[in-house]
């Protein structure tokens, strides 16, 4: 459609780049045939704005991002060539003290380049994806070029970028064929140490978040007794108790102690920690203590453990508050601060391995009030930390992360759908809908069937039609959750729909997403961009150790999770690997193949699996032999399933086939607990306290966090042997507290 008059992003460059480029013919810079060709996006002119104009190839990179635009690739396409190029564009002219273009000569920078001469430090595949998005960005010209009539082709092909001489650089094929094994490898390494674990995945992020859900409630429920009309004195104590099992019969296991202050309270409990001044502005009520910002903030000071002595579990970001980890906190404080901070972060995985003088924040949410104190709150915050005995708590950002990342990981782990894709979910009748199927054939109840799925558009460079994703009734009750959690935020009603926001502008595929949508992906007014997701999935399975079978931490993604769908859905669930594309929306069943090929634990325990068959037949002997026929093939059949006759460390395993907890038995929920077997966990726990001790003066801090679980787990298993008997279930407890300091009315 033409522009009506109104001023496109492209004609922003105009002074900026040569006004040949600006008005290329065949693209939409070509006066008068704005309607005919696809305008330039606002991220690509933002980005040539920000990062290319001024340089000696900004004309080059501005032409190749039309000519692409006018070609008809996608906007995010288009803005990956250019961050690739233009980063390395900038370090190989300083490295080899180019100053303009016609220095540049592609075979023989791209020959240095990628045999390590210059840049060494870039890795194998920053190298491979360089060389193929500088490829992609000259071959579009060139072919542009060759549209053109002799004259115009002459007048900009000054402006080209020079495509290399693959038979000089022959060898480039095998480098990009290892650059692409090695991510391949590092990928189904990181699939190997998940996909076991999805279901714990899922059942303790849903596990945190209700106990993030009840100190929430705890504190609400403190906060309603101060504002009850009882005369109080602050700091006011609570306590509550916690049960992670949420078996009715079990005593508590935990006690979580809590104290809730204002500004000017905690100045004066802690007047060796702060100047003069703040104490006298705290006296006065003035300044920062004044009435208007002498708001109330709350603290958790311990856990105490109650059954058994292992170590208490506490809350899971207890260490990310202390340390001063969340938002960009990483990136704060002297220079010893953050070193210590970074290595922290590090030892859990997170960070580019390749890039380790990078500073990273694992755990920013890029969102005003997600994952950290709001603006007005966060300098005094972060000095009272420093000041605190326990650590201060942003309860309700805290919440809203926890929510956002557990909806992320069941969405991931239950539709193995793309992160962009999630990002597009919306509380309106056009997303949310609900299917009619008939009944599959030989059903009993041959009734009509209704499913409930999200359309969503998936990628790909000429898709625009929305695709269904199906959804259970698990999805849509997180759904319900995270909608009532925002309407709480905004000051809705339940009858409200959410604020309708713009798509992530920064989001490469935000050129689809025009119009302002009520996204449940939003917070503060601003739609999440995909970093928050990632950051909000960080910091629910923040503790959870996963690990590569050479040692290496692996980090959950959202890719992560898609690839841990597909093994799972082919190699466990069993189902045809053209069903499971359809799912995941991808275009050839070669690439469903790679996402879902077995891990290589997989393959060990299969064959694990066969030994064990024959073990089992030798070892029975003759017993085996003179049994009924009938009985002989049935303890064949079991003898091909992990766990069916098997006798396991306090108690006896239920679980068949596949073995989720890879025979980590104490704490597994495939386990029957046997009493008779109490000295088995007794020995398991010893052995955990001084392996726990050793890590401990290691610094190896997954392995600490892993075995602190793993006494853990013996002290429920050893609590629940004492009361078997009165083992029930229960789901929807609350947090009953009681208060300290609240004086009853004379």
């Amino acid at each position: 459609m033409p522009n009506d008059g109104k001023t496109t992003p492209w004609q922003r460059l105009a002074g900026k780049i040569a006004p040949e480029v600006l008005v290329a013919p065949k693209t939409c810079g070509a006066p008068g045939n704005e309607g005919e060709w696809p305008e330039v996006e606002e991220s690509v002119v933002v980005y040539l704005e920000h990062n290319v104009v001024g340089n000696p190839w900004a004309d080059h990179l501005a032409l190749a991002a039309l000519v692409m635009t006018a070609r008809r690739l996608q906007a995010n396409t288009v803005l990956n060539v250019l961050k690739y190029v233009a980063p390395r564009f900038r370090e190989l002219f300083g490295i080899l003290g180019y100053e303009l273009m016609e220095d540049w000569n592609a075979t023989e920078v791209f020959r240095a380049y990628l045999s390590g001469q210059v840049l060494p430090e870039d890795s194998l595949n920053t190298k491979s994806d360089t060389w193929k998005k500088y490829n992609t960005a000259a071959i579009q010209v060139d072919r542009w070029l060759k549209s053109l009539p002799p004259a115009e082709r002459r007048l900009y092909e000054p402006f080209s970028l020079p495509i290399p001489d693959k038979g000089q650089l022959h060898w480039v094929g095998k480098l990009s064929g290892d650059a692409q094994q090695k991510a391949r490898k590092a990928r189904k390494a990181a699939t190997d140490a998940v996909v076991p674990s999805l279901p714990a995945i899922r059942a303790m992020a849903q596990l945190r978040l209700n106990r993030l859900a009840r100190v929430r409630q705890a504190y609400h429920d403190a906060m309603k007794e101060l504002q009850s009309g009882k005369p109080f004195t602050l700091p006011i104590s609570y306590c509550y108790d916690e049960s992670e099992e949420r078996e009715q019969g079990i005593p508590p296991q935990e006690r979580l102690h809590f104290r809730i202050w204002d500004r000017r309270s905690f100045v004066f409990a802690h007047k060796d920690k702060y100047s003069p001044h703040s104490v006298k502005a705290a006296t006065t009520k003035t300044g920062a203590y004044s009435d208007g910002q002498n708001r109330l903030f709350l603290e958790f000071v311990h856990a105490e453990h109650l059954v058994g002595d292992g170590p208490a579990e506490g809350l899971w970001f207890e260490e990310l508050l202390r340390r001063g980890l969340l938002g960009n906190g990483p990136r704060h404080g002297t220079e010893e601060e953050v070193h210590a901070k970074q290595e922290y972060v590090r030892a859990w995985g997170y960070g580019d391995d390749e890039k380790p003088e990078a500073l990273t924040t694992p755990f920013h949410g890029m969102t005003a009030g997600l994952l950290t104190w709001p603006k007005a709150e966060a300098l005094f915050m972060s000095d009272a930390q420093r000041a605190a005995e326990g650590v201060l708590i942003p309860i309700e950002p805290l919440y809203a992360a926890a929510m956002f990342g557990l909806l992320a990981l069941d969405t991931f782990t239950t539709t193995g759908m793309r992160i962009n894709e999630a990002m597009q979910i919306r509380m309106t009748p056009e997303c949310l809908k609900r299917v009619t199927q008939p009944a599959p054939p030989g059903a009993s109840d041959q009734g009509p069937r209704e499913r409930v799925c999200l359309m969503l558009i998936p990628k790909g460079e000429r898709r625009d039609e929305p695709h269904p994703y199906y959804i259970g009734t698990e999805q849509i009750r997180l759904m319900r959750m995270t909608m009532q959690m925002l309407q709480d935020h905004y000051g809705l009603t339940v009858k409200d729909n959410l604020r309708e926001v713009n798509f992530d502008s920064q989001n490469a595929r935000s050129f689809r997403f025009k119009n302002k949508q009520p996204y449940l992906f939003q917070y503060s007014g601003r739609h999440l961009r995909d970093i928050a997701i990632t950051a909000c999935m960080k910091f629910i399975l923040h503790g959870m150790a996963f690990k590569t079978q050479e040692g290496g931490n692996v980090v959950v993604t959202a890719h992560t999770l898609r690839h841990c769908f597909a093994t799972h859905a082919v190699q466990v669930l069993k189902i045809p690997k053209d069903v499971v594309r359809e799912w995941l929306q991808q275009k050839d069943i070669e690439v469903t193949d790679y996402y879902s090929q077995p891990t290589d634990s997989m393959i060990a325990e299969h064959h694990d699996q066969l030994l064990m068959r024959f073990a089992a037949n030798v070892n029975l002997g003759k017993q085996v032999l003179r049994a009924p026929e009938e009985q002989v093939r049935l303890y064949e059949d079991a003898a091909g399933k992990a766990g069916t006759l098997a006798d396991v460390e306090g108690g006896h395993c239920v679980s068949h086939g596949f073995c989720a907890a890879k025979f980590a038995c104490v704490g597994c929920a495939g386990k029957v607990v046997d009493p008779t077997k109490r000295y088995q966990v007794e020995r398991k726990k010893e052995w955990a306290r001084m392996q726990l001790d050793f890590c401990r003066a290691e610094g190896l801090m997954p392995e600490v966090s892993r075995l602190e679980q793993l006494l853990r787990d013996c002290d429920a298993e050893l609590a629940e042997m004492d009361m078997m008997e009165q083992y029930r279930r229960d789901g929807t407890r609350v947090a009953f507290i009681r208060l300290d300091n609240l004086d009853a009315a004379d």
